[in-house]
């Protein structure tokens, strides 16, 4: 019997694994090739911030103003360290809540107005940082927005600058500066905003130009001799006729309010000519002199008397 058709069979089969193998060495990625990472593609600069060591003008800005935050919010920290507000505490809070939806409310003006005594030594832009940094930690970035919206209007309010002059000395003018005043602070905080912030002190103010001699809405005046704020005419005559006509809370209310207003016309005036002395030193520069002002009134006055004070003396809107 022959071997010829088996070893053209076995030649067969070796021909056809050697092509076999010839066909997938050619086909198989080099070792090269698969060792190399695949490169990363970025359609922009700014995909990759970092590339090459050197960042991306929007990634320097936002590590700049972060920086910058926290070292103003270092600054302010310090006015409770060695600063105008240390051994307080703060005042106010920020803000009466419903839900997560920011309430008007007076006691975020005190906390406001509180935070403000620090100007002079921190900016109120220092101040702004400090704020969304606290409201940020306790209530979120929402929340922080909402009192910053409000902040930056009232802070707007504080610079303005009224037509209608506030002189302390004319009851009669009063009125004007009050109606002024009332359109400008809705105008700017919102009707809302204005009446939570502002309402007591035009009821007050209201109140004491009656006082001082301007007609009450009703036409019903007291006898002006028994709302004139004098300290020196504090006699038990007064005193009677007062509790004739007030009661005895309401003639003692209008006793304490003579003598606190006494006591601060009393400092004012004081300020007043420790003010004009500053302006009268040649030595000063005008900036050394604006914050010479701006120093003897922190000395003087604390708080929203500070404020007022300010409004009085320097021509800022109180």
């Amino acid at each position: 019997m022959s071997d010829r058709p088996a070893s053209l069979f076995v030649v067969s089969v070796a021909g056809l694994c050697l092509l076999v193998g010839i066909v997938a060495w050619r086909l198989a990625p080099s070792a090269t090739h698969v060792a190399r990472p695949a490169e990363p593609r970025f359609t922009e600069w700014r995909d990759n911030p970092f590339a090459a060591g050197v960042p991306s003008d929007a990634a320097a800005y936002n590590e700049a103003a972060s920086h910058e935050a926290e070292a103003a919010a270092a600054r302010v920290a310090r006015l409770w360290v060695d600063g105008s507000l240390r051994g307080t505490d703060l005042d106010g809070d920020w803000g009466t809540w419903a839900g997560d939806r920011l309430q008007p409310g007076l006691s975020l003006r005190r906390r406001f107005d509180y935070l403000l005594t620090g100007t002079g030594e921190v900016e109120p832009a220092e101040l702004r940082h400090w704020i969304e940094q606290q409201l940020t930690l306790e209530r979120g970035i929402d929340a922080a927005r909402q009192v910053l919206d409000i902040w930056d209007r009232y802070l707007s309010l504080q610079q303005r600058r009224f037509e209608t002059a506030w002189k302390p000395d004319d009851p009669a003018s009063w009125a004007g500066v009050m109606a002024e005043r009332s359109k400008v602070r809705r105008d700017v905080l919102g009707a809302p905003w204005a009446q939570a912030f502002y309402a007591d002190e035009e009821r007050d103010l209201a109140a004491l130009a009656a006082r001082r001699g301007a007609p009450p809405t009703d036409g019903a005046a007291p006898p002006p001799s028994l709302l004139t704020p004098d300290a020196v005419r504090q006699t038990p005559e007064l005193q009677a006729a007062r509790t004739a006509r007030f009661g005895a809370e309401g003639a003692e209310r209008l006793r304490a309010e003579d003598l606190a207003w006494a006591r601060w016309e009393q400092q004012i005036a004081d300020a007043r000519a420790a003010l004009q002395a500053i302006a009268q030193r040649p030595e000063l520069s005008a900036p050394q002199r604006e914050q010479a002002r701006l120093d003897e009134l922190a000395r003087r006055f604390s708080g929203p008397e500070l404020q007022r004070a300010h409004a009085i003396l320097l021509s800022v809107a109180p």
